[in-house]
């Protein structure tokens, strides 16, 4: 069966512009390298520290009337942000870590901070509501909502209202509940959202229509990271990404030769700077799944450089009296195709998580469009010119020796 091969006979001169695409790479570097510099890396909670609470509303949110309320708290710097589409009304409020403040706990309304800010973001009607009893559909955990429906199928079954014989299930019913919510996209709109939730008819229906209410609000997620943590995280990133380039500068070494594993490097130098500089050029959140892109485009860099350096190498065998810069160029030729088709391919997957990857994949897929675009330039355009002005340095060195 025939390969599809693009560019068959591709003859293009890409070495006698070698310090055109080696210049366009450091004045990049050099903009990343400024934007880094002024602007910095807007580091998610991971690396800073500090808490980010996500809840979604039933109406539009107040933005500016809860940046307020918050801010009076005086619990940390205070950043809010929409998240997905308009009509979700789901906001992600974060709040620096501040010295003194209470630590958190894993679960919603455990931490101290999480929950002064779930309490600052209630209405007056949902602090009512509950105060008098009533149990929030849209707030409440399963454990919390099992509570209460076993405490008032008691009071029930003393009062005659329910049946001794009838066989309810409290936390099957709760835990129906709490996945219909889920699926319901975090908060139900009405009451009669949870009509035909199974466990939940008869009296406990009956119980949830009397005793529970819909509040304005519902927490889907709360994260804490200390201060301690977030830099033990970045150091850790720092040297995960150190390390991978070392480790590839080894490799490269016993299996070429040490000057193409500079070269490598240096490609890979060129990404991560490249890719560093356009998260903070558009202030996206710097996260560990940012890292995680990262060492993916290290990997995919590589692995491209690789297949170009080894077609060099068999063709430095072959031609062995040919000049080197013109079989460099050839090799550079002849992988034109390969390089396009899988760019194509990873840029296609890069792009669909991009569109439809949504607010949290958001900074990840951007740093992998940016990184792989980078990533195929470099190793084509800059690991393989640095081989080039090295043997041309090599060979003076030789001469002037001689």
């Amino acid at each position: 069966m025939k390969q599809l091969q693009l560019l068959t006979h591709a003859n293009f001169d890409v070495m006698g512009k070698k310090f055109i695409f080696i210049g366009v790479s450091l004045v990049a570097m050099a903009i990343s390298l400024f934007f880094l510099a002024t602007r910095g890396l807007n580091y998610g909670i991971d690396f800073s520290g500090g808490t980010e609470v996500r809840v979604k509303f039933l109406s539009d949110p107040a933005v500016e009337r809860i940046r307020k309320g918050l801010e009076a708290l005086n619990l940390g710097d205070v950043n809010i942000q929409r998240i997905g589409k308009v009509e979700e009304r789901e906001l992600l409020v974060r709040l620096g870590q501040k010295s003194g403040v209470k630590s958190e706990g894993g679960l919603i309304g455990a931490g101290d901070v999480s929950e002064r800010v779930l309490s600052a973001l209630r209405p007056e009607r949902d602090r009512q509501l509950a105060a008098s009893g009533k149990i929030n559909l849209n707030e409440a955990s399963a454990g919390s909502l099992e509570t209460w429906l076993v405490s008032r199928v008691e009071e029930g079954r003393k009062s005659g209202r329910i049946s001794g014989s009838a066989a309810l299930d409290p936390r099957a019913a709760s835990e129906a509940l709490v996945a219909a919510r889920d699926s319901h996209g975090g908060i139900f709109h009405t009451l009669d959202a949870i009509r035909g939730v199974p466990g939940v008819a008869g009296e406990i229906y009956a119980l949830l229509q009397e005793g529970a209410f819909l509040g304005e609000m519902a927490p889907r997620s709360v994260e804490f990271v200390g201060p301690s943590a977030g830099k033990e995280l970045i150091r850790k990133a720092t040297w995960a990404v150190i390390g991978s380039n070392i480790g590839i500068l080894i490799y490269i070494w016993v299996r070429f030769r040490f000057i193409w594993g500079v070269a490598g490097v240096l490609a890979l130098v060129h990404d991560v700077v490249i890719a560093l500089g356009a998260l903070a050029f558009t202030q996206k959140e710097f996260s560990l799944t940012v890292v995680a892109a990262l060492l993916t485009i290290v990997g995919y860099s590589i692995n491209d450089t690789v297949v170009v350096f080894d077609r060099i190498r068999e063709n430095l065998r072959i031609h062995r009296t040919k000049d080197y810069e013109m079989v460099v160029n050839a090799s550079i030729n002849q992988t034109f195709s390969r390089t396009i088709l899988t760019q194509f391919t990873v840029m296609l997957c890069a792009t669909t998580l991009y569109l439809y990857g949504g607010d949290r994949l958001d900074a990840l897929s951007f740093t992998l469009l940016v990184g792989f675009l980078s990533g195929a330039y470099s190793s084509i355009f800059v690991a393989s010119p640095i081989l080039v002005l090295h043997q041309r340095w090599w060979q003076s060195r030789r001469k002037k020796r001689a």
